[in-house]
């Protein structure tokens, strides 16, 4: 990826923002700041995480940990299509872009468009086949029918309603070409944590997130919202159990995993301090207390991948017909 930390990095702008004062305003209107961070100001957005380099760093470490805990970035058998001269992929809720980083320089024939919110990709690293689109998947996929060979969309559980899930997967089954494969990833929530982990993610942010209309346990369901789909087949699911404590993996690991978690609460803390009512003290105290707990407790989660094909429309028995008419 050539560049890890995204603070050394010069982030993608709005194709719109220049330095008028116009842009400006814009810019002021589309985010909003607590407490020294900046969040999405979107109308129509649920996703509570903030969208600044700290968090984009942050997801630069998450991309390479599921890589790490999957040994790969993908598992529908799309290794054909990647290699093709002008495959299209499509990657929603791309964030900081580093799958779409990733697969770009990967498979350097195919071309890649990353869609999100908001633009906040790295462009010192940026892979001359990647594109960014700022759209707002809950309102529709802003491409044709039938355009892209592989779509993938990886933990937007934060950014969803239950509601308009339906709604996204008739999207991503819309813009998908005939043969082409679409894949989900989801984590769960995490089991047997300890009080404070129970208390900050649990409840703190299992709550807001089903406030906002979310759904928390969306990885249990993502096969059957394939099924639900009369246009796809071939569907097929893969689940992962990852611990977080020393004594389950290498050193390095468990902490790169616990760090990961801690950062997402250190990013939530504006968020989630109003949802548990305590104080910024208290907050950082059972953020600690987590990180113990992670560290040295059978802390465990799941991620599932859900993966299938659009179906090929069969013309022989109409072109039967014809031939006999």
């Amino acid at each position: 990826m050539g560049c890890l930390l995204s603070k050394r990095c010069v982030f993608i702008k709005s194709n719109q923002e220049d330095v008028s004062s116009d842009s400006q305003n814009k810019k002021q209107t589309e985010f909003r700041y607590i407490d020294g961070r900046r969040f999405h100001n979107a109308e129509n957005v649920v996703y509570h995480l903030p969208n600044d380099e700290d968090e984009a760093d942050r997801l630069h470490i998450q991309h390479f940990l599921i890589r790490y805990i999957w040994q790969s970035n993908f598992s529908a058998p799309v290794e054909h299509i990647l290699s093709k001269p002008g495959a299209k992929i499509l990657d929603i809720g791309c964030g900081a872009a580093s799958w779409s980083f990733d697969i770009a320089t990967t498979y350097p024939l195919c071309n890649v468009i990353g869609l999100d919110i908001s633009p906040y990709q790295p462009t010192q690293i940026k892979p001359r086949n990647f594109e960014f689109i700022k759209a707002n998947a809950l309102e529709g996929l802003p491409f044709a029918d039938n355009t892209f060979d592989f779509v993938f969309q990886r933990f937007v559980l934060v950014g969803f309603t239950i509601k308009k899930w339906p709604y996204v997967i008739n999207e991503i089954v819309r813009v998908l070409k005939p043969g082409g494969y679409v894949e989900l990833c989801e984590p769960s929530n995490l089991f047997d944590g300890g009080p404070a982990t129970q208390r900050l993610l649990n409840y703190g942010e299992a709550e807001l997130i089903k406030t906002q209309g979310g759904d928390i346990d969306v990885y249990q369901k993502l096969e059957k919202y394939l099924q639900d789909q009369e246009q796809l087949e071939n569907i097929k699911k893969e689940m992962k159990q990852s611990y977080f404590g020393k004594k389950h993996n290498n050193l390095e690991f468990s902490k790169a995993n616990t760090g990961n978690v801690i950062n997402g609460l250190v990013s939530l803390k504006p968020v989630l301090t109003k949802t548990l009512q305590v104080s910024d003290e208290e907050y950082d105290e059972l953020v600690k207390t987590c990180e113990k707990e992670l560290l040295d407790l059978d802390i465990y989660f799941y991620m599932v991948r859900a993966y299938a094909s659009k179906i090929i429309a069969n013309n022989n028995n109409e072109s039967i017909i014809q031939n006999n008419l």
